[in-house]
């Protein structure tokens, strides 16, 4: 079997697996959809708006667009980095480098579940955006949500990819990656408008990725903005991120478990 088909094979596995998952599936599928039932329901309505970037846009697509932001980091850094955790520390990714199967395809393949996860996760977000909240979602603004899930997703999963070198035991990255998520959500406009936090906490927010992909997303949903809402500066700090997250988890992944204090 060639590794193309390896790879396609291990993915599919852990598609399954995930949806196996009930645990899984409440985190990262059934929280998002709740959370934007939520805000929506309570902050939003046609007449509602608010500025991200100074462009006007309305709440259901502010909350549209920062859950989905949410659900990129909550999918791509969170569970990739607990997944990752669980198979190191569990000895499976020692005994896969022992079978004739190349160890990178089980990475590779975690990866593509996780993006798969991602932009299905998003597509169903943006679908009760549409249908249940009349959020309006133009062509050109398509081409920039589409720009900005690929590279948070490259980025988020980077970064859980780097974290799981950090992460000694499952119990460790299980609280890391929702924690993080959640804290980093608060002060990126996600949960809160942009305008409603104090500046000096937008300030801390914007030094982190979370906060420039949900404001790139939300561009991308505002009617005002000029073509498909691509702002130069979010794609940038995304990218050193994820440049940066990759050059760490390439010197310092491991594939023995680390909870023996290695």
């Amino acid at each position: 079997m060639s590794r193309g088909a390896l790879l396609v094979r291990q993915t599919t596995y852990g598609l399954v697996g995930f949806r196996r998952n009930p645990r899984a599936m409440i985190l990262v599928i059934v929280m998002p959809v709740v959370l934007l039932v939520l805000f929506s329901s309570v902050f939003g309505g046609k007449t509602q708006t608010t500025k991200v970037g100074g462009l006007p846009i309305s709440i259901d697509a502010y909350f549209t667009a920062g859950i989905a932001a949410y659900s990129i980091m909550l999918i791509g850094f969170s569970s990739l980095m607990i997944s990752i955790v669980t198979a190191r520390e569990g000895g499976v990714l020692t005994r896969y480098r022992g079978t004739p199967m190349p160890s990178w395809v089980f990475l590779a393949a975690q990866i593509l579940q996780t993006m798969v996860t991602i932009v299905l996760m998003v597509a169903l977000l943006l679908a009760i955006g549409l249908v249940v909240y009349d959020v309006d979602i133009d062509s050109t603004g398509v081409l920039g949500v589409v720009v900005y899930v690929v590279v948070g997703a490259a980025t988020m999963c980077a970064l859980g990819l780097a974290m799981a070198r950090f992460a000694t035991t499952v119990d460790a990255a299980s609280a890391i990656g929702p924690f993080g998520t959640v804290i980093l959500g608060f002060i990126s406009g996600v949960f809160i408008p942009v305008k409603e936090l104090p500046d000096w906490l937008v300030d801390v927010g914007r030094v982190f990725p979370l906060a420039h992909l949900a404001e790139g997303l939300q561009r991308a949903l505002s009617p005002a903005s000029s073509g498909t809402g691509i702002d130069a500066t979010n794609l940038a700090v995304l990218a050193v991120w994820g440049l940066g997250a990759l050059a760490v988890a390439g010197r310092n992944f491991r594939w023995e478990p680390l909870a023996a204090g290695s």
